[in-house]
């Protein structure tokens, strides 16, 4: 005899789908209507004088700038271990001096060496 497993029901919905319009028409529609083109990806190019963005820039060497980083956050997590090292004034071990008066003997003697032959 063989179990199986019971499909399980998720909560999970589907998002609603919608068909989008083809790049001829929507083309044409532009052309025909002399519509602004209001879709597209944001400009990044500057002006020259400028230069190029970091971020935009596929040449930067964004390795340095996390290895930069890091060495900050390093430095930070370095500076709270030694403030914990430190000792405050409050904080500062108080030394207390016992008084012990050896002038009461508690009876007890060493049996070391003693033994009688």
């Amino acid at each position: 005899m063989y179990k199986y497993r019971k499909a399980k029901k998720s909560s999970l919905t589907s998002v609603e789908c919608v068909e989008g319009e083809p790049i001829e028409w929507k083309i044409e529609r532009i052309v025909s209507n002399k519509e602004p083109i209001s879709d597209g990806a944001p400009e990044i190019f500057t002006e020259r004088k400028e230069g190029v963005k970091s971020a935009y820039n596929i040449r930067t060497d964004r390795w340095e700038i996390a290895t930069e980083a890091m060495s900050k956050v390093e430095g930070s997590i370095q500076a709270k271990r030694d403030a914990k090292g430190k000792i405050s004034k409050k904080d500062e071990a108080k030394v207390i001096k016992l008084n012990v008066d050896k002038k009461e003997d508690s009876g007890a003697k060493p049996t070391e060496g003693t033994a009688e032959k």
